[in-house]
């Protein structure tokens, strides 16, 4: 296991420029694996280790004994220790976020600002195969188009957190807890994993299952197809930052050029458009982009959008504008 991971991380150069690594640890199996897996080969990539935990608050005593659990097994190994902790709850409820969607937002903003204090060079997450493949599934279920299905790459560089790393791509959860067997480990249990409350918990324990009936190699299968698309999402973002500018002029879309486009780079001009103009795509979909599409295409008027803003064609050109500022434009 430690030669593989050794040679996979030479061979896909995940440590490159790297020199101290943040490793977030829950204490579950995953995370203790990648943590003894990068101690045990930091001489080999010349690594200073930290290892983060934080406690989110949610599960009483047994929250506050899986902190201890990670930093007694970091200080019995010679590695520096940071905890953090919130209240994750109260944090969904000000927020009118899911409990779920809260905990890993106050997380990553601690891994974050931790790995800023400490000058660390990037943060190590423990995502692997399985990971890999509900997360495609579960947007796939959701919608997403060929950029929403990418897989997670070994290494992604984050305006918010730096570099993350994560070295357990290529390996599935099975082996990574016959990993911490083999190594007397004993991975704190976290009980919410195994509620079907949540999405991801029931995409894991029941449909993946129910599929792998139909096809035994389904986790291999889906991430597979998220490295091929993620490949020609790189291709289809490249080619569109090429063709940007002579579609896009004095903050519109020409028509006239947009049209001749395929259908793939229409679609990508129009959410490189939305980000640019709006700031974010954060809250709009498929349908918004499509209608946006579909107005070019057709030559349609306009189209209302997310956040207050109105996509209108005039004059052979798509501007998207706020429905105050499109008003005040139309009244002149």
């Amino acid at each position: 296991m430690l030669k593989r991971f050794i040679d996979i991380c030479s061979t896909a150069k995940i440590f490159d420029g790297v020199r101290k690594v943040l490793i977030a640890v829950s204490g579950g199996a995953d995370s203790l694996a990648l943590a003894e897996l990068m101690i045990n080969s930091r001489r080999r990539f010349k690594l200073e280790l930290v290892i983060a935990h934080y406690e989110h608050g949610l599960r009483g005593q047994a929250s506050i004994d899986d902190a201890a659990f990670v930093e007694a097994f970091a200080r019995e190994r010679g590695v520096e220790f940071i905890g953090g902790h919130g209240d994750v709850k109260a944090f969904a409820a000000e927020q009118k976020i899911s409990v779920e969607t809260a905990a890993r937002t106050l997380r990553y903003k601690f891994l974050s600002e931790t790995r800023r204090d400490l000058n660390c060079d990037a943060i190590a997450l423990a995502h692997h195969a399985d990971d890999q493949a509900e997360t495609i599934l579960m947007r796939l279920l959701r919608g997403a188009t060929l950029t929403g299905l990418s897989a997670m790459k070994f290494r992604t560089r984050s305006d918010d957190y730096g570099l993350l790393i994560r070295p357990l791509l290529n390996f599935r959860k099975d082996a990574l807890e016959n990993f911490c067997r083999r190594r007397n480990l004993t991975p704190r249990l976290d009980a919410t994993n195994f509620e079907t409350d949540a999405t991801r918990n029931k995409i894991r324990l029941e449909l993946i299952p129910t599929l792998e009936t139909f096809n035994p190699a389904l986790v291999e299968t889906l991430c597979r197809f998220g490295e091929v698309a993620a490949d020609e999402a790189d291709f289809i973002a490249a080619q569109t930052d090429k063709i940007f500018p002579a579609v896009v002029r004095d903050n519109s879309i020409v028509r006239a050029e947009f049209v001749k486009l395929h259908p793939a780079l229409q679609r990508a001009v129009v959410k490189k458009f939305v980000a640019q103009v709006t700031g974010s795509v954060k809250d709009f979909g498929f349908v918004h982009f499509e209608g946006v599409r579909n107005v070019l295409i057709s030559g349609l008027t306009g189209v209302e959008l997310p956040k207050h803003f109105r996509a209108d064609l005039r004059h052979g050109k798509l501007y998207i504008k706020t429905r105050e500022q499109g008003q005040g434009t139309r009244d002149k």
